[in-house]
């Protein structure tokens, strides 16, 4: 299974499931492991975009 296919499993996941996931993304991170590698600025700006984008409506109530 290649990165591209786990992360489209991941995005079909509940909230709470994803929340798992990224868990123990900063679990891995905070232990030292290379398991998990850090995005490139390009990237982790495309994926705010679309968090962004996808609940325009949270962000507006967090900004006020």
């Amino acid at each position: 299974m290649s990165a591209a296919e786990v992360i489209e499993l991941i995005k079909k996941l509940p909230p709470e499931e994803q929340a798992k996931v990224f868990a123990f993304g900063d679990e891995a991170r905070e232990q030292g492991g290379d398991v998990v590698r850090q995005a490139n600025r390009d990237k982790a700006r495309e994926v705010a975009r679309q968090v962004f984008d996808r609940n325009p409506e949270l962000f507006r109530k967090l900004a006020q």
